[in-house]
């Protein structure tokens, strides 16, 4: 199943990559670790609400990881 991966902050998205796991349990597992990533490479981020958002094949969106949730 493919999962697309975004970054997000309310009003605007970046496309971040399409994905093909298994599941969406799979999928949150990869935002956690993106979203990871994400808030140590651009800490400026995790203070403007922004989120990596999976959507499923049909665009439903299946999990949200927010980066200050996910910055160490």
């Amino acid at each position: 199943m493919q999962f697309h991966f975004s970054l997000a902050d309310g009003k605007s998205v970046a496309d971040k990559g399409v994905q093909e796991l298994e599941d969406a349990v799979q999928a949150s597992e990869a935002a956690d670790v993106l979203a990871k990533r994400v808030a140590r490479e651009k800490p400026d981020l995790v203070t403007r609400n922004f989120a990596i958002v999976v959507s499923d094949e049909d665009g439903e969106e299946v999990y949200r990881a927010r980066l200050a949730e996910n910055a160490s």
